[in-house]
Protein backbone atom coordinates (compact mmCIF):
# COMPACT_ATOMS: atom_id res chain seq x y z
CA UNK A 1 0.00 0.00 0.00
CA UNK A 2 1.48 3.22 -0.90
CA UNK A 3 2.31 5.36 1.81
CA UNK A 4 0.24 8.50 1.97
CA UNK A 5 1.73 11.66 4.27
CA UNK A 6 -0.07 12.32 6.91
CA UNK A 7 -2.66 15.19 5.95
CA UNK A 8 -2.26 17.55 9.34
CA UNK A 9 1.25 17.47 9.26
CA UNK A 10 1.54 18.73 5.90
CA UNK A 11 -0.97 21.72 6.41
CA UNK A 12 1.04 22.70 10.06
CA UNK A 13 4.14 22.41 7.73
CA UNK A 14 2.54 24.51 4.85
CA UNK A 15 2.06 27.25 7.68
CA UNK A 16 5.57 27.05 9.38
CA UNK A 17 6.95 27.90 5.63
CA UNK A 18 4.67 30.88 5.11
CA UNK A 19 5.69 32.45 8.64
CA UNK A 20 9.21 31.72 8.18
CA UNK A 21 8.54 33.11 4.65
CA UNK A 22 7.75 36.48 6.47
CA UNK A 23 11.05 36.95 8.64
CA UNK A 24 13.30 39.35 6.56
CA UNK A 25 10.29 41.63 6.00
CA UNK A 26 9.36 41.49 9.81
CA UNK A 27 5.85 41.01 9.00
CA UNK A 28 2.84 39.72 10.29
CA UNK A 29 -0.16 37.73 9.04
CA UNK A 30 -3.75 37.29 9.88
CA UNK A 31 -5.34 34.09 9.55
CA UNK A 32 -7.38 34.60 6.88
CA UNK A 33 -4.44 35.94 4.40
CA UNK A 34 -2.82 32.41 5.63
CA UNK A 35 -6.19 30.27 5.12
CA UNK A 36 -5.97 31.89 1.88
CA UNK A 37 -2.08 31.63 0.82
CA UNK A 38 -2.15 27.98 2.14
CA UNK A 39 -5.47 26.85 0.76
CA UNK A 40 -6.59 25.82 4.49
CA UNK A 41 -9.91 26.24 6.02
CA UNK A 42 -9.91 28.74 8.78
CA UNK A 43 -11.10 26.39 11.35
CA UNK A 44 -8.49 24.08 10.66
CA UNK A 45 -5.55 27.00 9.90
CA UNK A 46 -7.08 28.60 13.65
CA UNK A 47 -6.22 25.00 14.97
CA UNK A 48 -2.79 24.27 13.77
CA UNK A 49 -1.35 27.71 14.65
CA UNK A 50 -2.68 27.42 17.90
CA UNK A 51 -1.07 23.87 18.58
CA UNK A 52 1.85 25.53 17.14
CA UNK A 53 1.96 28.56 19.11
CA UNK A 54 1.53 26.35 22.17
CA UNK A 55 4.85 24.41 21.28
CA UNK A 56 6.18 27.86 20.01
CA UNK A 57 6.44 27.62 16.91
CA UNK A 58 4.20 30.16 16.29
CA UNK A 59 3.47 33.28 18.24
CA UNK A 60 0.21 35.45 18.14
CA UNK A 61 1.94 39.48 18.47
CA UNK A 62 -1.75 40.91 18.59
CA UNK A 63 -5.10 39.78 17.96
CA UNK A 64 -5.01 37.55 14.15
CA UNK A 65 -2.09 38.33 13.86
CA UNK A 66 0.77 36.01 13.92
CA UNK A 67 4.62 34.94 13.10
CA UNK A 68 6.71 32.43 13.08
CA UNK A 69 7.70 31.22 16.69
CA UNK A 70 10.83 31.41 19.41
CA UNK A 71 11.46 28.17 18.33
CA UNK A 72 10.68 28.32 14.79
CA UNK A 73 13.25 30.94 14.58
CA UNK A 74 16.15 28.74 16.09
CA UNK A 75 15.74 25.72 13.65
CA UNK A 76 15.04 27.92 10.63
CA UNK A 77 16.92 31.34 10.43
CA UNK A 78 20.50 29.14 11.31
CA UNK A 79 20.25 26.87 8.01
CA UNK A 80 18.15 28.92 5.75
CA UNK A 81 18.31 32.78 6.23
CA UNK A 82 21.72 32.64 7.12
CA UNK A 83 22.80 30.39 5.06
CA UNK A 84 21.35 32.54 2.20
CA UNK A 85 22.92 35.15 3.43
CA UNK A 86 26.36 34.24 3.16
CA UNK A 87 25.59 32.57 -0.27
CA UNK A 88 24.92 36.32 -1.44
CA UNK A 89 27.24 38.21 0.67
CA UNK A 90 30.32 36.16 -0.58
CA UNK A 91 31.00 37.33 -3.48
CA UNK A 92 29.95 40.78 -2.73
CA UNK A 93 32.44 41.44 0.02
CA UNK A 94 35.41 39.21 -2.05
CA UNK A 95 35.05 41.92 -4.74
CA UNK A 96 35.14 44.79 -1.50
CA UNK A 97 38.21 43.19 -0.20
CA UNK A 98 39.88 43.37 -3.84
CA UNK A 99 39.04 46.79 -4.25
CA UNK A 100 39.84 47.78 -0.74
CA UNK A 101 42.71 45.45 -0.06
CA UNK A 102 41.55 45.30 3.50
CA UNK A 103 40.31 41.76 5.33
CA UNK A 104 36.73 41.80 5.80
CA UNK A 105 33.96 40.09 8.57
CA UNK A 106 30.82 38.72 8.46
CA UNK A 107 29.00 38.74 11.68
CA UNK A 108 25.48 37.77 12.56
CA UNK A 109 24.04 36.56 15.88
CA UNK A 110 22.87 33.27 16.52
CA UNK A 111 20.62 32.92 20.21
CA UNK A 112 22.27 35.78 21.52
CA UNK A 113 25.68 34.64 20.59
CA UNK A 114 28.09 36.34 18.13
CA UNK A 115 29.11 33.85 15.12
CA UNK A 116 31.55 34.62 12.26
CA UNK A 117 30.03 33.76 9.05
CA UNK A 118 32.82 34.45 6.57
CA UNK A 119 36.19 35.94 6.59
CA UNK A 120 37.47 37.38 3.74
CA UNK A 121 41.60 37.87 4.15
CA UNK A 122 43.01 40.45 1.36
CA UNK A 123 46.29 39.27 -0.04
CA UNK A 124 49.55 39.85 1.39
CA UNK A 125 47.38 41.28 4.80
CA UNK A 126 49.52 40.33 8.15
CA UNK A 127 46.23 41.16 10.09
CA UNK A 128 46.10 38.21 12.45
CA UNK A 129 44.20 39.41 15.13
CA UNK A 130 42.52 36.76 17.37
CA UNK A 131 39.87 38.72 18.69
CA UNK A 132 38.05 38.63 15.09
CA UNK A 133 36.69 35.71 16.21
CA UNK A 134 35.88 35.93 19.62
CA UNK A 135 33.11 35.17 21.32
CA UNK A 136 34.39 36.30 24.71
CA UNK A 137 34.10 40.19 25.79
CA UNK A 138 31.79 40.63 22.25
CA UNK A 139 31.05 43.51 23.79
CA UNK A 140 34.14 45.03 22.00
CA UNK A 141 33.64 43.92 18.68
CA UNK A 142 32.39 46.75 16.66
CA UNK A 143 30.58 43.95 14.25
CA UNK A 144 28.34 43.07 17.40
CA UNK A 145 27.56 46.76 18.11
CA UNK A 146 26.68 47.26 14.61
CA UNK A 147 23.67 44.57 15.01
CA UNK A 148 22.91 45.65 18.67
CA UNK A 149 22.18 49.33 18.03
CA UNK A 150 19.35 48.13 15.95
CA UNK A 151 18.24 45.28 18.85
CA UNK A 152 14.71 46.49 20.09
CA UNK A 153 14.25 47.09 23.78
CA UNK A 154 12.68 43.48 24.06
CA UNK A 155 15.73 41.76 22.31
CA UNK A 156 18.05 43.80 24.11
CA UNK A 157 17.37 42.57 27.22
CA UNK A 158 17.69 39.12 25.88
CA UNK A 159 20.75 39.22 25.05
CA UNK A 160 21.47 41.42 28.30
CA UNK A 161 20.54 38.53 29.98
CA UNK A 162 22.76 35.76 28.26
CA UNK A 163 25.78 37.98 28.25
CA UNK A 164 25.25 40.51 31.08
CA UNK A 165 26.16 44.14 30.94
CA UNK A 166 29.78 45.06 29.29
CA UNK A 167 31.98 45.75 31.42
CA UNK A 168 33.96 48.63 31.98
CA UNK A 169 37.14 47.01 30.51
CA UNK A 170 34.72 45.72 27.56
CA UNK A 171 33.01 49.27 26.58
CA UNK A 172 34.01 51.66 29.12
CA UNK A 173 31.39 54.75 27.78
CA UNK A 174 28.78 52.18 28.99
CA UNK A 175 30.04 52.20 32.93
CA UNK A 176 28.35 48.46 33.31
CA UNK A 177 25.16 50.29 32.94
CA UNK A 178 21.81 49.56 30.85
CA UNK A 179 20.72 52.84 30.27
CA UNK A 180 24.36 54.26 29.26
CA UNK A 181 24.48 50.73 26.59
CA UNK A 182 20.90 52.22 25.38
CA UNK A 183 22.50 55.89 24.60
CA UNK A 184 25.57 54.59 23.21
CA UNK A 185 23.93 52.12 20.86
CA UNK A 186 21.83 55.21 19.74
CA UNK A 187 24.32 56.59 19.00
CA UNK A 188 25.70 54.15 16.75
CA UNK A 189 22.09 54.01 15.19
CA UNK A 190 22.47 57.72 14.45
CA UNK A 191 25.79 57.29 12.57
CA UNK A 192 24.60 54.21 10.55
CA UNK A 193 27.50 52.03 11.90
CA UNK A 194 30.72 52.04 14.32
CA UNK A 195 34.06 53.94 12.75
CA UNK A 196 36.27 54.11 15.72
CA UNK A 197 39.76 53.45 17.26
CA UNK A 198 39.84 50.07 19.27
CA UNK A 199 43.31 49.52 20.56
CA UNK A 200 45.84 49.64 17.64
CA UNK A 201 43.08 49.44 14.66
CA UNK A 202 40.84 51.70 13.28
CA UNK A 203 37.69 49.44 13.85
CA UNK A 204 34.74 50.02 11.16
CA UNK A 205 31.25 48.22 10.88
CA UNK A 206 27.84 48.57 9.29
CA UNK A 207 24.87 46.48 9.33
CA UNK A 208 23.45 44.76 7.00
CA UNK A 209 19.57 45.61 7.13
CA UNK A 210 16.27 43.89 6.40
CA UNK A 211 13.44 45.96 4.90
CA UNK A 212 11.40 45.45 8.16
CA UNK A 213 14.24 47.67 9.86
CA UNK A 214 16.21 44.86 11.56
CA UNK A 215 19.57 44.08 11.50
CA UNK A 216 20.71 40.77 10.18
CA UNK A 217 23.91 40.53 10.29
CA UNK A 218 27.06 43.22 10.57
CA UNK A 219 29.97 43.37 7.92
CA UNK A 220 33.25 44.51 9.77
CA UNK A 221 36.87 45.89 8.58
CA UNK A 222 39.85 46.43 11.02
CA UNK A 223 42.98 48.42 9.62
CA UNK A 224 45.71 49.10 11.56
CA UNK A 225 46.00 52.76 12.04
CA UNK A 226 49.99 52.99 10.38
CA UNK A 227 48.02 52.47 7.19
CA UNK A 228 45.26 54.69 7.09
CA UNK A 229 44.19 58.43 7.46
CA UNK A 230 40.79 60.38 8.00
CA UNK A 231 40.07 60.13 4.23
CA UNK A 232 40.75 56.87 3.66
CA UNK A 233 38.89 55.60 6.48
CA UNK A 234 36.08 57.89 5.18
CA UNK A 235 36.39 55.65 2.15
CA UNK A 236 36.69 52.45 3.59
CA UNK A 237 33.73 53.23 5.56
CA UNK A 238 31.19 54.14 2.44
CA UNK A 239 32.31 50.75 0.81
CA UNK A 240 31.49 48.88 3.43
CA UNK A 241 28.00 51.13 3.41
CA UNK A 242 27.71 50.49 -0.38
CA UNK A 243 28.46 46.71 -0.21
CA UNK A 244 25.95 46.28 2.45
CA UNK A 245 23.17 48.27 0.23
CA UNK A 246 24.47 45.51 -2.32
CA UNK A 247 24.06 42.71 -0.15
CA UNK A 248 20.43 43.94 1.57
CA UNK A 249 19.03 44.77 -2.42
CA UNK A 250 19.90 40.73 -3.91
CA UNK A 251 18.20 39.49 0.06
Amino acid sequence: MEFQPVKSVVKAFAILELLTSQTLENKTLTLSEISKATGILPVTARNLLRTLEACGYASRVSHGHYREGDRCTKLFRTEGVLRKLREISEPLIRQTVLDLRESLLLVTMIRNKRVELLRCQADGDDLVDPKWSANENAYQMRTTRAILAWFTDKQLDAYIQTNGLPTREDWPECDALRSKLAAELKQIRLHGGCCDIHGGYMALAVPIMTTGNEAVASLGCYVPIQRTDKPRTAGIYKMLHDCATLIEQRM
